[in-house]
């Protein structure tokens, strides 16, 4: 048994192929970057387009790539190494994926699948750590969060810091838009720094605005997006008040 079974010593990242393509390569590689300074993991290969390109190629052409990249060697508490291995596995899926690609971001949005479904608010905080902003191995905190959903019969759940602040929603970045203005949470809020939202944030920078968000943002919002690397953006609307828990 590896170090990611046994301490969850280490993160996943989660990649849509479409077509044999990877529409978020980029954002991807740096997430990569980001969650193995995190965790202070020290790869002794190259982790670069080639890299997931080739575990890619032994599966189906559409679908989601899951990579698990944890810390080798042994140890307890304490490992013996900051050395990097993986494992993968994938899913083959068809679901629509969407992203922006014109300069008119707005006129673009309104081009977003839609989604009708009953939204709740997570009455347990997240903790504001940084290990919990990458896909980590350790996701207790999520699984008990889906279970909440599952319970209350929601079909989106929104995730709250300890300061009342909305940092995502359970598997998904957030982005609203109030009259002309489009804002995301804050990303000292404490949520997932996730590939779409780093697509939008590198392609879209000049539209969009970090803010601490509350539950009320989202109740009088015009819009509220969801984003996520599987699907890209979709737009939500829901039919009960996000607020209930």
């Amino acid at each position: 048994m590896n170090r990611g079974f046994l301490y969850g010593d280490g993160f996943f990242e989660t990649i849509r192929v479409l077509d044999g393509s990877i529409p978020l390569m980029d954002s991807h590689l740096e997430r990569i970057e980001d969650a193995m300074i995190i965790y202070k993991l020290e790869p002794k290969f190259e982790i670069s387009e080639d890299f997931i390109r080739s575990i890619a190629s032994e599966y189906e052409s559409n679908g989601s790539l899951r990579i698990n990249f944890f810390r080798d060697g042994g140890g307890t508490y304490s490992p013996e190494t900051n050395d990097v291995a993986f494992n993968h596995l994938f899913t083959p899926q068809n679901k629509p994926f969407f992203v922006p690609t014109s300069l008119d971001f707005e006129a673009d949005l309104k081009n977003a699948p839609v989604s009708l479904g009953t939204t709740g608010l997570y009455p347990a905080p997240k903790p504001n750590v940084s290990w919990m902003t990458v896909k980590s191995l350790s996701s207790m905190y999520y699984v008990l969060a889906a279970q909440h959903k599952k319970e209350k019969k929601l079909d989106y759940l929104f995730i709250q810091n300890e300061e009342g602040h909305i940092c995502e929603e359970l598997i998904s970045n957030i982005l609203i838009q109030k009259g002309e203005n489009f804002f995301i949470p804050s990303i000292a809020s404490g949520g997932v720094n996730g590939a779409t939202q780093r697509f939008l944030f590198r392609n879209y920078g000049f539209a969009i605005t970090e803010k601490k968000l509350t539950i009320k943002d989202l109740e009088t919002a015009d819009a509220v997006y969801l984003c996520k690397g599987s699907t890209g953006v979709i737009k939500v609307r829901y039919n009960s008040n996000p607020s209930q828990p």
